[in-house]
């Protein structure tokens, strides 16, 4: 019972992540023909309070913060049950967006992803193509088993994750406790990757979590992942490798049946990567076993 208490806890502290706050979600930004640029968005469902109306912000560098709106005038302004927006530049930079939703006043938070663009989108130069060689050359498809002519460096160590249970027979012995009175017939996920950590970097913060998960994570050593990026987020490192390192610790405590103790460290980062820890929470909570 104290464990349903401690877990109820961390749930209400969560709570705010979920709750249907007046927020767009999942916006998009999409360089379209000529000097235009699409914005697309979702509205929440049954917000708790009624959006009178969107305000939508550019800029030349990443949004936020909403301290940074401050010094920005809004592009335009829209009705609150609006979806979509096309905008027009006239040069080839690379534009960042950010929608603020008015209720009774405006909603003041950024979160990356939902209401504001992470990446940079910028007007797709315009060159006449030969006659003779209609075919794109600005991106190559690698179909049918074509090698690449450069393989992109360490892909190949995720390969294969998927082809066999991610949990060992260790684990699924220690865990015996939580499931041998139900029958677990939830699906157990696949370890999650951010495209940072796909490649090698140079070096510094991004290089050391890169080198723990090749040598750790991906070879699915959970026990020794565990304890290195524990050591890694007490270490004086970067905000953004310091946040990944986090769910990565909600992964190996997933992995090794540590579904409380996951939870507890997806909250750490869920105003970070608010989508991606709602999917793993709700894969732990299927997990536990309630016991009275």
């Amino acid at each position: 019972m104290k464990k349903i208490i401690s877990l109820l806890i961390l749930l209400v502290i969560s709570l705010p992540l979920f709750a249907k706050k007046p927020v767009i979600l999942d916006i998009q930004a999409k360089a379209s023909k000529g000097t235009k640029i699409n914005l697309f968005w979702v509205l929440p469902d049954d917000p708790d309070e009624p959006i009178t109306k969107l305000l939508i912000y550019r800029s030349t560098t990443p949004i936020t913060r909403y301290s940074q709106l401050k010094n920005l005038t809004p592009i335009t302004e829209l009705p609150g049950d609006r979806t979509d927006y096309t905008d027009s530049v006239k040069d080839y930079k690379d534009y960042f967006y950010a929608i603020i939703t008015v209720t009774d006043k405006p909603y003041e938070i950024i979160l990356a992803s939902m209401n504001s663009t992470v990446n940079g989108v910028h007007l797709k130069l315009q060159t006449k193509k030969p006659e003779t060689k209609p075919q794109k050359e600005e991106e190559k498809l690698y179909t049918g088993g074509t090698k690449r002519e450069t393989p992109l460096p360490y892909l190949d160590i995720i390969e294969g994750l998927n082809e066999e249970n991610l949990i060992s027979d260790e684990t699924v012995d220690s865990t015996k406790e939580f499931t041998a009175s139900k029958k677990d017939d939830s699906e157990i996920l696949s370890p999650y990757f951010f495209e940072e950590d796909l490649v090698s970097p140079d070096g510094g913060d991004d290089y050391i979590l890169f080198d723990i998960l090749k040598n750790t994570f991906v070879q699915r050593k959970y026990s020794d992942a565990e304890t290195q990026l524990k050591k890694l987020v007490k270490r004086n490192i970067s905000t953004s490798v310091q946040n990944r390192a986090y769910f990565y610790i909600g992964e190996t405590e997933y992995f090794l049946g540590n579904y409380e103790e996951a939870v507890k460290a997806f909250i750490q980062v869920s105003h970070v990567y608010p989508m991606q820890t709602y999917r793993w929470i709700n894969a732990c909570m299927d997990k536990i076993e309630i016991k009275d």
